[in-house]
């Protein structure tokens, strides 16, 4: 008999534990916090150079000769190439001999206009004597001002001769194409005896001292960054160079919701030189000094595009929808949806329904 109310008692309490358990499901939940933001998230960034110049022909031609190939190191002032130089130079001699012409003739009218002058003064203080003749006197006058008529035309073309020559002057140099900077004489467009129009294309040269690091990041981002902040870069052989933060992009990309940071460094401290195009990666600061509200990244459920979490109140589940932003560690940051304190699930979170009753552990 006692066995038998034993057994009873048994099957019964273990027939309530059952349905205790069935309504209650046991769930593992996660408080939400502030966290520090005092992180880096990694970004892609390029190594560009700010001397990076296209040389184009400034004067149409023949390209008599290419003094280097692709891929030489110039230094600064040396000459690369010539456009049709003997033509140039041709035409300076031209314009030299020019001046020297216009120079006599010029020379030449002064002495016609004093000579002249000369002759109408002498016929000037022959007015009261018996000897003046009015007649050649006003011919001296008329010639004198015909003489100082091309006397300024002389000058002018003096002048117009002298421009001239400075001018061709320029195109001599111009035809003679020199390195702007120390670079690297990185692609050639054209060949020896090709003709160039004004503007084409000649070579590309690339300095390989004057680099900078530019990365396109997120406007969000871009919000937490300064002038002068100091950014650790990593190179793909996990070469370590800390930069520094020039500028900030004044537009953001339309596109892609990015903003342009630009950051200098010290190639010359580094192991190894740094190229142009090469791909750097930056750890950007997310928000040095900041705290936000997360929320663990196992309590995220995603529903058509939306992000939901349950949220335990009296036992009880609720479902939010939420508006996250970026991950921190193994969470997220949270702008609306919950608050601090409150426990949402991050185990279990699969199989509920909003309203379910359940018991939770492992709360923090």
């Amino acid at each position: 008999m006692n066995y038998f109310i034993k057994a009873t008692f048994t099957l019964l309490f273990f027939s309530f534990s059952f349905i205790t358990n069935s309504q209650q499901t046991l769930v593992e939940v996660d408080k939400i916090i502030e966290s520090n933001l005092n992180q880096t998230v990694p970004f892609i960034g390029t190594v560009v150079s700010n001397k990076d110049t296209v040389l184009m022909a400034p004067l149409p031609g023949t390209v008599d000769r290419i003094f280097f190939k692709e891929g030489d190191l110039i230094t600064k002032g040396k000459l690369i190439s010539k456009i049709d130089y003997k033509k140039y130079k041709l035409v300076y001699e031209k314009a030299k001999e020019s001046v020297k012409i216009h120079e006599a003739e010029y020379n030449n009218s002064k002495i016609e206009t004093t000579l002249n002058l000369l002759d109408l003064n002498r016929m000037e203080t022959l007015k009261k004597s018996s000897a003046f003749n009015e007649s050649k006197f006003d011919k001296l006058k008329y010639l004198n001002e015909i003489n100082k008529s091309n006397e300024i035309k002389a000058l002018a073309n003096l002048e117009t001769s002298k421009h001239n020559l400075n001018l061709a002057l320029l195109d001599l140099k111009k035809s003679e194409i020199r390195a702007l900077y120390d670079g690297v004489l990185e692609e050639q467009f054209v060949e020896k005896g090709e003709v160039v129009a004004v503007g084409a294309k000649m070579f590309n040269l690339v300095s390989k001292k004057d680099l900078e690091i530019l990365v396109e990041i997120p406007t969000l981002r871009a919000n937490n960054i300064n002038i002068k902040n100091k950014v650790t870069a990593i190179t793909v052989d996990d070469l370590k160079i800390l930069a520094t933060v020039r500028a900030i992009g004044a537009k953001e990309n339309a596109k892609t919701r990015t903003v342009k940071v630009f950051l200098t460094f010290s190639n010359l401290n580094q192991s190894r030189n740094l190229f142009s195009g090469e791909n750097i990666t930056l750890q950007i600061p997310i928000g040095e000094g900041k705290k936000a509200l997360t929320i663990h990244k196992d309590a995220i459920l995603k529903r058509e595009g939306i992000s939901l979490a349950y949220v335990v109140k009296e036992n009880k589940v609720q479902i939010r929808p939420l508006k996250l932003g970026e991950a921190v560690d193994n969470r997220f940051i949270i702008y609306s949806g919950v608050s601090v304190n409150e426990l949402v699930v991050i185990k279990g979170n699969e199989r509920l329904r909003p309203g379910q009753e359940v018991d939770y552990k492992n709360v923090d």
